[in-house]
């Protein structure tokens, strides 16, 4: 993408700036069953095992272009590594692994034979009461540049080599992911505001001669006075759109086919307007194919009718702020811990553990706290730990502040003895 200056794009959890005509840009994504963003999205365990882990490959952009990350205290996983490799960067969310019992400290469950879509943001600490048994996770990044491909994979133990990760040979779905372009009012204009095209490609390559599978297609839009917060962009939150912008479209990759392989719509940002959201929602095509060419032979292009359209496959959020306007919170908390830090071994059986966070943007906090490197949960200050061992012992506390920036983990540490 082509650098312009004062606004800010932000592309499937990608933060891009911009400051003027950029040109076109577009990343494919090629993901495990998945409900929610590619910012911020639930993904669902449906390899046929136990996972202990899931790896995003970014191709074309380096570590320092990942500037967030969805880790601890909201996952299983805690917080991922970010490695370079010689076509792009690697993040990658592991358990760890106790090599003298040889087991993995975490695993996400294999999810039910009937998915049922959380629609993007339930598959973490915070989300959902039944997070650790429901068969997901919830992963996420922001990004300073474009990929020219994004691939996710679960990782699972390996049969041959003790306490090593690779890749699933199962689960996977391929999901389109939008892309904005921008073209500046001409200047004396009387709305000043930028021209917006939003493009949806159905392929990573649509000259490919053979016709992939069809999906279906609607898109919720949204503009507002303030900026749009990548902590937000979840579905269920109030920032997120429901307005339909495109009813329905169907999309099918692939060169030769009468159906569309891309899905554009364009639109001059309104008048005082500092940001614009959309919200993609893909559907499986159930429909008739020609038994030749495979292309998709739907009864009603525009409007499925119910033997033609399937499950959810994924919801996709994209933001686009312009300059202007209140500022997006990316500022995380700090926390401390107000307990007294124990000099020596103690017989109690129990501890009661306080904390307080700051933040210069806000005051109420959302607290998460692990024991003994188990995974984080939600608390209060002052919380009481019970029927505890002899041995060592560990609390970690976080604080969350609304638009979900968390701080780093304060820690408490302290020995029980017999």
């Amino acid at each position: 993408m082509a650098a312009l200056g004062a606004a800010v794009i932000m592309v499937t959890g990608a933060v891009i700036s911009v400051s003027g005509l950029p040109g076109t840009s577009r990343a494919a994504a090629t993901t495990p069953q998945q409900f929610g963003t590619l910012s911020n999205f639930d993904v669902f365990n449906d390899t046929g095992q136990e996972t202990h882990g899931f790896e995003i490959e970014l191709d074309g952009i380096a570590p320092t272009d990942v500037i967030s990350l969805f880790g601890a205290p909201y996952e299983r996983y805690g917080n991922p590594t970010v490695t370079a490799f010689s076509g792009g960067t690697m993040v990658t969310y592991a358990s760890a692994y106790d090599a003298s019992s040889q087991t993995w400290q975490a695993g996400t469950p294999q999810a039910p034979a009937v998915i049922t879509p959380t629609m993007g943001h339930q598959c973490w600490t915070g989300g959902s009461l039944t997070y650790l048994t429901d068969g997901c996770d919830h992963f996420g990044l922001g990004l300073s540049a474009t990929p020219t491909n994004i691939v996710y994979n679960w990782l699972t133990a390996s049969p041959s080599q003790p306490g090593q990760l690779v890749h699933a040979t199962s689960g996977s779905v391929t999901v389109p992911a939008p892309a904005f372009n921008l073209t500046p009012a001409p200047v004396g204009a009387a709305n000043q505001q930028p021209v917006v095209q939003a493009v949806v490609n159905a392929s990573d390559n649509p000259a490919d001669p053979q016709l992939g599978d069809a999906i279906w297609a609607k898109v919720y839009m949204s503009q507002s006075v303030s900026k749009a917060d990548l902590g937000h962009l979840v579905t269920g939150d109030s920032e997120v759109p429901t307005s339909v912008e495109t009813d329905w479209a169907i999309l099918q990759p692939g060169a030769g086919g009468s159906l569309a392989q891309q899905l554009s719509n364009q639109f001059q940002v309104n008048p005082n307007d500092n940001s614009v959201v959309q919200r993609y929602e893909y559907y499986k095509y159930t429909g008739a194919y020609d038994p030749e060419t495979h292309e998709a032979l739907p009864i009603n292009d525009s409007a499925p009718v119910a033997t033609d359209v399937g499950n959810l496959i994924g919801n996709q959020m994209v933001a686009l702020n312009l300059p202007g306007g209140p500022n997006a919170d990316t500022t995380a908390p700090t926390i401390t811990i107000k307990t007294k830090i124990p000099t020596k071994p103690t017989k109690a059986t129990s501890k009661k553990v306080t904390f307080k966070a700051t933040d210069p943007d806000n005051k109420h906090f959302t607290y998460y706290c692990a024991l003994d490197g188990g995974v984080p949960s939600p608390c209060v200050s002052g919380i009481t730990f019970t029927g505890l061992t002899v041995g060592a012992h560990s609390v970690a506390a976080y604080a969350a502040d609304p638009a979900n920036n968390a701080s780093a983990a304060a820690t408490l540490h302290w020995t029980i003895t017999g």
